[in-house]
C-alpha cells in the first residue's frame, strides 16, 4: 500500500510540474500575440516609435527566457523518463509522462 500512495504522490508532483510548464507555454502563447501587434503597430506607423520598439525588445527578451527555463524543465522531466524507462519498461504512469513531455516538448518546436 506504501507503494502506491508514493506513486500517487509522484504523479501528483509530476502532474504540478506540467501544470506549470503548460502556463509557461500559455504566457508564451500570449507573449507572441503581443509581439505581432507592436510588429504591425511599428509596420503600419509612419514614423518609429522608441516606446514600441522598446516594448517589443522586452517582450522578446521574457520570450526567451520563459521558453529557456520551459526547455530545461522539460529536459529534467525527459532525463527522469529515460533512468525510470531502464528500470520499469511498462509501468502506466511512466507512459502517461512520457506521453505529457513529448507532447510539451512538441508544442514549445
Amino acid at each position: 500500500m506504501t507503494l502506491n500512495v508514493d506513486e500517487n504522490k509522484f504523479m501528483e508532483e509530476f502532474f504540478e510540474q506540467v501544470n506549470e510548464i503548460r502556463e509557461m507555454i500559455d504566457k508564451i502563447a500570449i507573449d507572441v500575440d503581443e509581439v505581432k501587434k507592436n510588429h504591425s503597430a511599428i509596420l503600419s506607423a509612419p514614423q518609429t516609435d522608441d516606446k514600441t520598439k522598446d516594448k517589443l525588445e522586452d517582450l522578446m527578451a521574457e520570450i526567451k527566457k520563459t521558453a529557456n527555463k520551459v526547455r530545461g524543465k522539460l529536459k529534467v522531466l525527459e532525463q527522469k523518463i529515460e533512468q525510470e524507462e531502464e528500470t520499469n519498461k511498462s509501468s502506466a504512469d511512466l507512459r502517461i509522462r512520457k506521453t505529457q513531455v513529448f507532447v510539451y516538448i512538441f508544442l514549445l518546436n
